[in-house]
């Protein structure tokens, strides 16, 4: 590397999703800094290969010589900040490509669709990933918690009974891959998917399916990135915030309890993403009508 390089060095922190997110402020960074040459830091950097605003990618935590190769002596840029904790977004007033734009002072063009790449090698072997007689529908019952001892997460998991009787119904059109945490309950009449390690390959077994119906995690996120209209379920989380306008996004069409925003655990958000129970907002767990989201699979 020569010392006349410039640099523009981005830290995004967070999960899967949150990253792959990211990826519309990476299109901004570049648009602000096109003779730079980008570097992004994050846990969750193999899903970015490929990807052609990015010069390299280092994994959180394993950065030797860093400080020495990319900052001494250097006018490197340096864009790291947290943007759950924005005014607008505390609020839900706009998505979190535009409130993480503005944090970083970096030029928001409307467009908040994230982006992933695949080359030929990648998308030849998602052929062996999943083999099916049948279309193939992809069914997200649960995200990547904090806390993953929790089998259950109410903020957005999908509630297990309302999920069973879908899965039993569009199992008779579809192979229905269910995708699930490990711990998680395993839906009959479903093939189960919850143990690849690799999440480039994870995510792109969206490529697979003919219809997905996701809740917010990850693949809504990925769905999006590969131009892949999907029904979203949400529950505890904003489709203004966090979801696309390419998506079928699908609310809750039952009331919540009384007193049910006085929530003692909380400081800036309303619930937190582990959804603890004993602020579980419904009195049922029967939240969503299910033929929305069944006429949203077969009529599409």
């Amino acid at each position: 590397m020569s010392k006349k390089d410039n640099y523009v060095i981005f830290n995004p922190e967070g999960g899967l999703g949150k990253i792959v997110a990211s990826t519309a402020v990476i299109r901004a960074i570049k648009q602000k800094y096109p003779e730079h040459k980008l570097i992004v830091i994050t846990p969750w950097f193999q899903i970015l290969t490929g990807n052609p605003h990015i010069y390299r990618t280092f994994p959180a935590g394993n950065t030797p010589y860093f400080y020495q190769d990319y900052i001494l002596g250097r006018d490197s840029i340096v864009l790291k900040g947290e943007p759950y904790f924005c005014t607008e977004h505390l609020y839900g007033k706009q998505c979190l490509a535009k409130s993480w734009c503005e944090l970083l002072d970096l030029p928001f063009d409307g467009n908040s669709l994230p982006e992933l790449y695949y080359n030929n090698v990648e998308i030849d072997g998602f052929d062996e990933l999943i083999k099916s007689d049948k279309p193939i529908l992809m069914l997200q019952t649960n995200g990547g918690p904090y806390d993953s001892t929790k089998k259950y997460c109410w903020t957005r998991d999908l509630p297990f009974n309302q999920a069973q009787v879908l899965a039993d119904e569009l199992s008779k059109i579809y192979t229905v891959a269910q995708i699930t945490r490990p711990n998680c309950k395993k839906l009959n009449n479903t093939i189960g998917i919850n143990d690849i390690s690799d999440k480039k390959v994870f995510l792109s077994l969206l490529m697979k399916s003919e219809k997905r119906i996701l809740i917010d995690s990850c693949l809504q996120h990925a769905a999006a990135a590969l131009n892949l209209p999907s029904t979203v379920c949400w529950i505890g989380t904003s489709p203004t915030v966090f979801g696309y306008d390419m998506h079928n996004n699908i609310m809750p069409n039952i009331e919540r309890l009384p007193n049910s925003d006085q929530t003692i655990n909380s400081l800036f958000f309303d619930h937190d993403f582990n959804g603890p129970d004993h602020e579980y907002p419904y009195e049922s767990s029967n939240i969503f009508n299910l033929q929305d989201i069944y006429d949203s699979i077969v009529k599409s």
